[in-house]
């Protein structure tokens, strides 16, 4: 937990099922609501209690984009529900680590991680390592 409060640590709940949404363009003040909205349409649509956000195709990402998945985190999270986050592209990744916001969010390097990890299985990263568990 960061030491001044901003941030909880990472609520878990049991996963029963993973909606995997991927995610690709510009995220900024003219998207951010519409992506949180389609998060939150396909969270509730699938009926699964974990969705996996795939990042890998953002090319911007400022802080409508963050204000968006906290405001999903925080649905999710008050439904009993789970959010992570997988394959950050490199802008996205560069926001996230300069808010902390891995102290938020479970981030994964690739979303078969995020999936494994939602499965139940367990799931250790070494950072920089995109070895997919039980695929080497």
């Amino acid at each position: 937990m960061a030491k001044d409060g901003r941030f909880s640590s990472p609520e878990r709940f049991r996963c029963t099922g993973v909606t995997v949404v991927p995610v690709h363009g510009e995220i900024d003040l003219a998207t951010a609501d519409a992506l949180r909205d389609h998060l939150l349409r396909m969270a509730q649509g699938r009926g699964h209690d974990c969705l996996v956000v795939d990042l890998s195709g953002v090319g911007f990402f400022d802080a409508s984009g963050v204000r968006a998945l906290i405001a999903v985190h925080h649905e999710l999270t008050r439904q009993g529900r789970h959010l992570a986050l997988a394959e950050p592209a490199t802008v996205t990744a560069r926001v996230l680590q300069a808010l902390e916001l891995d102290r938020l969010f479970e981030v994964y390097p690739v979303v078969e991680m995020a999936h494994a990890h939602a499965d139940g299985r367990p799931v250790r990263h070494v950072p920089g390592d995109r070895t997919v568990p039980g695929t080497h």
